[in-house]
């Protein structure tokens, strides 16, 4: 569960700012500013984990309805355990605005969502909805406490909560799926699925530069993965794929004498995504 949420929150954030990749996302303790040649990142610390007392179940009741009898309750199943998963999530570049501006998209992407959506969770997370996610005013641990704990300086940091549910069964538990039938000229019939995906007009662009002289680069291949859109960069080095549903998804971009490269995006209702991405020559 701990693996997924991170996995999750990382894919979003890596495709909501101006972060390329997953990669450029660290998950281990934070520490003083790294040495010049690093390169931007954010860091996604899990600080703390405790049993949620906003969220918490007993089990589930399924009501079972009779013409002739009074409605029958039935539990079935184990319902999960919530946890809230608080994380500090700072931001590191060469320089002090540098960070703040990586922090700023960092808080503007997590405000769009408000909520893990179901859509986007790891599969082992589905089935219990969207995930509540705040940006918390108030830590569950003293902000001093917390950062003399880590034994670091005070520095600007974005507290999060995200609760998610631990469940009492194997990871091959089986799940209740709750069909709707109803009757259409006497002949029972299921109605279509109420969770399709649904399609809307989104649109992904981004500009491509050379990494060393950030020129920009026209004629580069870019595909967006697990579609099947593709095109290439026109001689301003810009692309865009219009019309593309809600997800995460990695554009990969190809051009010869550079190294391929790989880049998180991200596409919701609230936002048109652009990326700007520096392709290395190869050596």
């Amino acid at each position: 569960m701990l693996i997924s949420v991170l996995q999750t929150l990382a894919e979003i954030l890596a495709g909501g700012t101006s972060l390329t990749s997953t990669e450029q996302i660290d998950f281990n303790r934070p520490g003083s500013r790294r040495e010049e040649g690093a390169g931007r990142f954010l860091n996604l610390y899990l600080y703390d984990i405790r049993e949620s007392k906003q969220v918490q179940h007993s089990g589930r009741q399924v009501d079972r309805r009779n013409s002739d009898t009074q409605p029958r309750t039935a539990r079935v199943g184990w319902a999960p355990d919530w946890f809230d998963l608080s994380l500090l999530i700072t931001a590191w570049d060469r320089t002090a605005l540098g960070e703040y501006h990586l922090l700023d998209e960092a808080m503007a992407v997590l405000l769009r969502h408000r909520a893990l959506q179901e859509d986007f969770l790891a599969p082992e997370l589905r089935g219990h909805g969207n995930l509540s996610l705040s940006l918390s005013v108030a830590p569950p641990i003293e902000l001093g406490a917390l950062w003399s704990a880590l034994s670091l300086p005070l520095r600007p940091a974005v507290f999060l909560t995200v609760t998610a549910p631990v469940t009492q069964e194997s990871a091959q538990a089986y799940r209740v799926w709750e069909r709707i039938i109803s009757l259409r000229d006497g002949v029972p019939h299921q109605e279509e699925s109420s969770n399709r995906v649904l399609v809307q007009r989104a649109t992904v662009a981004g500009i491509i530069k050379h990494a060393a002289t950030e020129e920009p680069l026209a004629e580069v291949a870019v595909r967006l993965l697990d579609t099947e859109k593709q095109t290439t960069s026109d001689r301003n080095g810009l692309f865009f794929f219009d019309n593309v549903r809600n997800g995460n998804f990695i554009l990969n971009l190809q051009s010869p004498g550079f190294v391929s490269q790989n880049c998180n995006v991200l596409v919701d209702s609230g936002s048109r995504t652009f990326k700007e991405v520096l392709l290395l020559p190869q050596s």
